[in-house]
């Protein structure tokens, strides 16, 4: 995989959280139809930018939802 199409896939998570909130792993996966590896590229890219923040709820599963409230886009 390119790192252009990690860039891209990381807009297209930013974007999908911008617009639903939080989502585990799986939901964007359900949305985007990316594979899980891919998914983790693109929110590791998100990561180190300060773009995502990850969380634990009580039952265990980790979500991932938009660090700050941002209004511009990410692309």
């Amino acid at each position: 995989m390119l790192i252009n199409d990690i860039g891209l896939n990381a807009g297209t998570i930013w974007y999908l959280l911008h617009e639903k909130g939080a989502l585990t792993i799986r939901e964007i996966g359900e949305y985007t139809h990316l594979q899980e590896s891919f998914i983790y590229y693109s929110l590791g890219w998100l990561a180190r930018e300060n773009k995502v923040r990850f969380f634990q709820k009580e039952d265990s599963t980790i979500h991932v939802e938009l660090a700050n409230n941002y209004t511009e886009m990410y692309f």
